[in-house]
């Protein structure tokens, strides 16, 4: 697939909630090649990724782990591998882009305090 089908592709299974940037994409993509996940060839003009057996091997070993879009498909519903977490965190962006501008200072602080427990994990 090249990078655009990619786009499309997320964006149709996440039900349009999800279309990432090319800016997102095609980083990723470079740093898939690097690991040796994917090759990246030419071809009219576009750039086409495709699966190692390496790359191939590491979807396989998730398979069990499900379908990460399904998140993004209902948000009532968090699913997948670190669903959860996406879901606090969407809860946590809308709490500060809803918070007043009064509570700036506070709200840093809180974010920090909470950044410092989270990395002491």
């Amino acid at each position: 697939m090249h990078g655009y089908q990619i786009i499309s592709t997320i964006a149709e299974r996440t039900e349009q909630r999800w279309t990432p940037s090319a800016g997102a994409i095609y980083p990723r993509l470079a740093m898939l090649e690097d690991e040796g996940l994917i090759t990246i060839t030419v071809n009219d003009g576009r750039k086409l990724a495709t699966l190692t057996d390496r790359g191939q091997e590491s979807v396989d070993k998730r398979a069990d782990d499900g379908d990460i879009l399904d998140a993004y498909r209902d948000p009532e519903q968090p699913g997948g591998p670190h669903g959860e977490r996406r879901a606090a965190f969407r809860r946590l962006k809308e709490a500060v882009r809803g918070a007043d501008d009064d509570n700036t200072e506070r709200i840093v602080e809180i974010l920090q305090e909470a950044t410092d427990k989270i990395e002491a994990l």
